[in-house]
């Protein structure tokens, strides 16, 4: 009972990050036509594009299926050219709930970092994420992993993800699809930082040619 009060009161924060992301969204999408989530496009005023990784992960419902979907609402934000295979984990901080299947895409974008998170926040509520307390259940999650070799550390925005380094349950799936790839923030390659980590319980159970199209 205590854990979860606690992580109750962790919550905070992060619920005020994701109406923070909810509201910009909704201001920055007031002058697009049609003005409604679910229905951009990329930025096709720019010709600059950026490679992305970003990690899904879901725990709730049919898991399989959410991680399919999130892929088919992504398409028009990233033009995805590789998927991991899926991964199922146990859930991380917070115990009291089930497993996470995870995976991480890749993929190119004309989005500027701050419109992509807008854009994949938008896109986790579509899909039916609610408010939780912190490292909670949740229909889905996606994080931003990398955006070409840049580094951001604002209040709302870090890229690389933090703690990427440390979790075998993002690392696994990178690994796979993007073993050479440059973390920079360490200097290291993704294949490198995974060396240096434990990788027990995360359980490849769905191979990337067997991911449901």
């Amino acid at each position: 009972m205590k854990e979860k009060l606690l992580y109750l009161e962790e919550s905070k924060e992060e619920m005020q990050k994701e109406q923070f992301c909810k509201t910009s969204f909704e201001r920055m999408f007031m002058s697009f036509d049609p003005p409604v989530p679910g229905t951009w496009q990329q930025n096709t005023s720019s010709t600059a594009s950026h490679m992305v990784y970003l990690a899904l992960s879901s725990n709730l419902g049919d898991r399989q299926q959410n991680l399919a979907l999130a892929l088919e609402k992504l398409a028009p934000v990233v033009h995805i050219q590789t998927i991991s295979s899926t991964y199922e984990t146990e859930p991380l901080g917070y115990l009291d709930q089930p497993r996470f299947l995870n995976m991480v895409c890749g993929g190119e974008t004309t989005y500027e970092p701050w419109e992509l998170l807008l854009a994949v926040k938008a896109l986790e509520v579509a899909i039916g994420r609610r408010p939780s307390f912190r490292n909670g259940p949740r229909v889905i999650d996606i994080d931003i992993l990398l955006y070409d070799q840049l580094v951001v550390k604002q209040e709302n925005l870090v890229i690389p993800h933090p703690g990427i380094a440390e979790r075998a349950f993002v690392l696994v799936p990178l690994a796979e699809i993007a073993p050479t790839i440059v973390e920079p923030g360490s200097g290291r390659t993704v294949q490198e930082l995974l060396a240096h980590i434990a990788q027990e319980g995360v359980t490849k159970i769905v191979s990337a040619d067997k991911f449901p199209s």
